[in-house]
């Protein structure tokens, strides 16, 4: 098992509070390559436990937490973190090492953590380790839904607020000239120091993808995110070994869609050059160190995506160099949400100095806006 993050001290959960949260509209219609139209934010519920002396860990969740995890937690004696790790790592075994239920365990591990952090009354960041209070970020979006125009629009928008890279969708339809054309002019708006990556979306095929590269280089694109299917490892090496022998400078970026540190070590022998483990997408953060150890060992770079705002915990603990993504038609929503946040200045997410999350929800402005839908309480001694 994962021995990162390891520590001697117990917990004995005796209540959980589970907050159900309704979808936060969101400002313009979101599609990339291959998904649904979004008009909401995909954030929809948070998590509160408590050990017997009423301190907390907390974070976002899914109904799978309080269904299925909260009910052994409530019923198991006091056990260290790693051994809450082993004890669900084998219950959740028959699920599959890809399902939903392994990213659920890797949100409560960080939850059990932040339970630790605020009984140190440490920042969740400083009791992992990290030395500094900052991270890199990049701010992205560029829904296939904007015209050109809107897109230039919010990147210029993002250069302006000190972003340094952004990244924006790509693979809508099968003429990938609109994205050659998008990309042109995005180079053209931010100039030649400004990073540019794309995202496909698992919506190529080799062919494709390597047509679309040869394209693409002349704009010097940072990385090519999902440009097929997730698990095709063939399909990657084939295309990595296409780009290498056309000369073609082109990243290769995976990582997102997968929820096991396997999957990261077949990307770094199949040709994958940039790395990309989700925020609490594999059963512990400490499979994300390991995938940062790979990424140093193989001189890949590594960015990370999913809930930014606690996300930045990682960023704190990757090496300086390392990225984490703010989506901004997703996340930027959610702040008025807030009621501890990190500072944005420069590209940098700055967190704050306070015990556990870097992120806590203002419950009492979701209420009063009418998105807070539901409160359930569980607890050992009785159900209300």
């Amino acid at each position: 098992m994962n021995e990162y993050f390891s520590y001697p001290d117990k917990i004995r959960i005796d209540r959980a509070v589970f907050y159900k949260i309704a979808p936060i509209p969101l400002e313009v219609p979101f599609k990339d390559g291959t998904g649904n139209v979004r008009n909401a934010s995909l954030f929809g519920s948070w998590m509160k436990i408590y050990d017997e002396d009423g301190v907390s860990g907390q974070g976002p969740c899914t109904p799978l937490m309080l269904n299925f995890f909260v009910p052994m937690l409530l019923k198991e004696d006091a056990k260290t973190v790693s051994q809450w790790r082993e004890y669900f790592y084998w219950q959740i075994r028959n699920f599959g090492y890809q399902s939903a239920h392994v990213s659920e365990l890797g949100s409560l591990d960080m939850i059990l953590l932040d339970l630790l952090a605020n009984r140190a009354g440490k920042p969740l960041h400083r009791f992992l380790g990290a030395e500094r209070d900052w991270c890199n970020v990049y701010k992205g979006g560029g829904s296939v839904l904007l015209s050109d125009e809107e897109l230039i629009a919010d990147l210029v928008r993002f250069q302006s607020e000190g972003y340094h890279q952004t990244k924006f969708k790509i693979g809508y339809g099968n003429d990938w000239g609109k994205d050659i054309r998008r990309l042109e002019k995005a180079r053209i708006a931010l100039g030649d120091e400004f990073g540019i990556a794309v995202d496909a979306n698992q919506a190529w095929d080799v062919e494709t993808a390597f047509a679309f590269s040869k394209e693409a280089a002349a704009y010097h694109v940072s990385w090519f995110e999902e440009p097929i299917h997730a698990y095709d490892m063939m399909g990657l090496r084939q295309l990595r070994d296409k780009l290498d022998e056309a000369g073609i400078p082109m990243s290769v970026a995976m990582g997102e869609s997968v929820r096991s540190y396997h999957t990261f070590a077949g990307y770094a022998d199949h040709g994958v050059d940039h790395l990309q483990p989700g925020n609490t997408r594999m059963y512990c953060i400490g499979e994300n160190m390991k995938v940062c150890e790979l990424a140093k060992e193989k001189g890949a770079v590594l960015s990370s995506g999913g809930f930014t705002f606690q996300n930045v915990v990682m960023g704190t603990l990757y090496g300086e160099d390392a990225m984490i993504e703010y989506h901004q038609p997703i996340m930027e929503v959610l702040v008025p949400y807030f009621s501890v946040v990190s500072e944005i200045k420069d590209g940098k997410f700055y967190l704050p100095d306070v015990p556990g999350l870097p992120v806590q929800m203002d419950f009492e402005k979701l209420e009063k806006d009418g998105l807070l839908e539901e409160i359930i309480i569980r607890s050992r001694k009785k159900e209300i």
